[in-house]
């Protein structure tokens, strides 16, 4: 199978699925990870508990900003510094955008940034699931350095239980700000919900969107029962915030956060400014205005025209802000990146992660593994494909460097700055290996190998010849597999045990006739 294959009706399904033993059980996985509102909320009835992270203190606070006045700010970079605009899909599947290989699903103003810039067939998040991947992204850190292993939970559970990023944990946005950045983060923020986690405490000035982990994308009153029937979860209903304000939202929610995006691009184009666009879509609900289902009339399943149709409204949305930074003549000054969360879900039955093995909750390819797309006209090359191996850990760094800083040695970021190589200054920089941790399911990517790890089994998989990971070495390369595991096990002992608990009720799925047990 190719990045370019596609499986039209349900067949798509089947071929998915057949990288596993026994796909019934990998469909009760998936009913462990959709639980209801009713269920969670029987489980945290009860008054909030102490915060895991409570608000730090007035001596940690200050010892924080200590470390943000160490950062080192070359201001004689000011006339080269970009504006950064960073564009994050949910739960996309990685060949469902054009320049990944979709066939389906038109994506015109994701592909033409692709075509004006550079490709990464390699990319990786730190995760094979939301919240703790934006943990990773935001901080340049693996998150389970932080414990934040697992989903924080629903909205109820993660208020309750005070779950959430570190307060002490410094963000891109916070060395955005120091070095003069205005910031701003307009979509689905999932790192905490009370106010020490809130983004406008992270080193954004502005803030647009939801905080939990889901959000309806259209009041459930506008659907029919039948668009009820196949969304896949209702989602947080009246949870959108301008700042720490609740506010009524009636629009399609991607239009919505496409709007306030060219909003914040309108009021700071005479500054440099960092702009964060977590998008909700295309997470569940599978939901979509009739504007975006019209376009996908030829698709007869229901289900599969309204996730395309979801993924033409994200495509219009990511056109909507170029067209805005192209209409105040900032296109040729600005970085843009279009990247995704983690896999696409196998349990939807809709997403396409093309070659890739399963998909969203695991830590085969399909789970991690995540398109990304970098332009910055006239800086770096365009329509170009990358294969080197590369990590959003990387653009904490990256980033850091364009817009004039350095960040210190003892912020201990854990990816590397590409910046010099994507202007093609310098070759690519030296590739520490790539470290996952889920509960007892633990992974490693060094060059060409992948090792997989669940309790009583180990793969090892050679990827530059079996990127489907669908031959197990790790019998025949005793030697790598041990290395791997010993690399593995001293990365484990810097990282810190989970602050909070996978969810409860999971179940094992089944993969090459090995239990792999999903945890959320």
């Amino acid at each position: 199978m190719t990045a370019s294959s596609h499986f039209p009706g349900s067949n798509r399904y089947v071929s998915v699925m057949r990288h596993t033993e026994t796909p019934v059980v990998i469909r009760l996985v998936l009913l462990a990870a959709a639980f209801t509102a009713t269920s969670v909320h029987a489980q945290i009835r009860g008054k909030p508990k102490p915060a895991v992270f409570p608000p730090l203190t007035t001596d940690q606070a200050a010892k924080k900003q200590q470390v943000l006045a160490s950062l080192e700010v070359d201001s004689t970079a000011a006339a080269r510094r970009p504006n950064i605009v960073l564009l994050l899909a949910d739960d996309l599947g990685y060949a469902d955008i054009g320049c990944f290989g979709s066939k389906t699903i038109p994506t015109p103003h994701i592909d033409k940034l692709a075509a004006r810039g550079v490709s990464f067939t390699n990319a990786y998040v730190t995760a094979g699931t939301c919240s703790p991947s934006r943990a990773g992204l935001l901080t340049g850190r693996y998150q389970n350095h932080f414990g934040f292993e697992f989903n924080t939970g629903s909205k109820a559970v993660t208020t309750r239980e005070g779950r959430g990023l570190d307060p002490s944990a410094i963000t891109i946005a916070d060395v955005m700000r120091r070095a003069g950045y205005s910031t701003g983060i307009v979509g689905k923020w999932h790192l905490g919900t009370r106010k020490q986690f809130h983004p406008l405490e992270r080193g954004f000035d502005e803030f647009f969107g939801f905080l939990a982990g889901a959000h309806t994308f259209i009041t459930q009153t506008r659907l029919s029962k039948v668009e009820r029937s196949i969304q896949g979860g209702r989602g947080d209903a009246s949870g959108i915030h301008r700042g720490m304000k609740k506010v009524d939202e009636t629009e399609y929610l991607t239009d919505a956060f496409a709007r306030e995006a060219v909003g914040f691009v309108e009021r700071h184009k005479a500054e440099r400014f960092f702009l964060y666009v977590p998008f909700n879509a295309v997470h569940t609900p599978i939901q979509a205005t009739k504007k975006y289902v019209d376009r996908f009339e030829d698709v007869p399943d229901l289900k599969r025209r309204t996730y395309y149709a979801m993924t033409s409204a994200l495509d219009d949305a990511v056109g909507r802000i170029v067209d805005a930074l192209k209409r105040n003549k900032l296109e040729d000054d600005t970085l843009v990146i279009f990247c995704n969360d983690n896999g696409g879900p196998v349990y939807t039955g809709v997403q396409d992660n093309g070659p890739l093995r399963l998909g969203k909750l695991f830590l085969f390819e399909g789970g991690v593994r995540v398109p990304l797309v970098m332009r910055w006209p006239g800086v770096i090359p365009e329509n170009e494909v990358r294969d080197n191996i590369v990590s959003t850990l990387d653009l904490f760094p990256t980033l850091s460097r364009i817009a004039g800083a350095t960040p210190p040695n003892r912020l201990g970021l854990h990816g590397v700055d590409l910046s010099a190589w994507l202007r093609g200054t310098k070759a690519s920089p030296a590739r520490e290996p790539l470290f996952w941790r889920n509960g007892p399911n633990k992974a490693m990517r060094r060059g060409k190998w992948k090792l997989i790890q669940v309790p009583g089994h180990v793969w090892l998989f050679d990827l530059e010849a079996d990127v489907g990971e669908q031959t197990n070495l790790a019998g025949k390369r005793p030697d790598v597999t041990r290395q791997m595991q010993q690399e593995l096990a001293r990365w484990e002992k810097r990282m810190r045990a989970p602050s909070w608990p996978a969810r409860p009720a999971r179940r094992d799925a089944e993969v090459d006739g090995v239990p792999y047990r999903v945890n959320i």
